[in-house]
């Protein structure tokens, strides 16, 4: 069996911009040499997710607007109040991301297994492999561990 991990870096130029990474999965089965098995696509942050889904303006435009209304931006996070938040304190500064991270829990969209055949990752007519920003811009490692024969 073959087996290979690499990474891919984002950097989004704002919160909710959507980064296509079909090209680089592809790349990714293409040099692991694999032809039948599977990868395993995982994003290593709580404020990001991947979706799998059509590249189209208005469904993007939809999904960010029915975000934001389900999860608005001026209401009180318990995650933002440093007046009582004692855990995973990682700076000096902690920014204000609260609504960043019920997103991403409600999304809950932190992998994809997706199959592989014929050496390409197996998707629908108009699937695509897509990451969410969900915070204010900064360097994601999207992470592809793709194995099989």
């Amino acid at each position: 069996m073959k087996s290979a991990t690499l990474s891919i870096q984002v950097l989004s130029d704002r919160r909710h911009q959507f980064t296509d990474l079909t090209d680089e999965l592809r790349r990714a089965v293409k040099d692991a040499g694999v032809t039948t098995g599977a990868a395993i696509v995982f994003c290593a942050h709580t404020t990001a997710a991947l979706l799998i889904n059509e590249w189209e303006d208005g469904a993007m435009e939809d999904l960010t607007k029915r975000l934001e209304a389900l999860v608005p931006g001026d209401v009180y996070y318990a995650h933002d109040d440093m007046t009582r938040r004692t855990q995973n304190l990682a700076e000096s500064h902690e920014r204000a991301n609260g609504q960043a991270h019920v997103t991403n829990m409600i999304l809950g969209a932190t992998s994809h297994a997706i199959p592989v055949a014929g050496g390409e990752p197996l998707f629908g007519r108009w699937q695509r492999l897509l990451m969410l920003e969900l915070d204010e811009p900064k360097e994601r490692e999207i992470l592809v561990h793709v194995f099989g024969e």
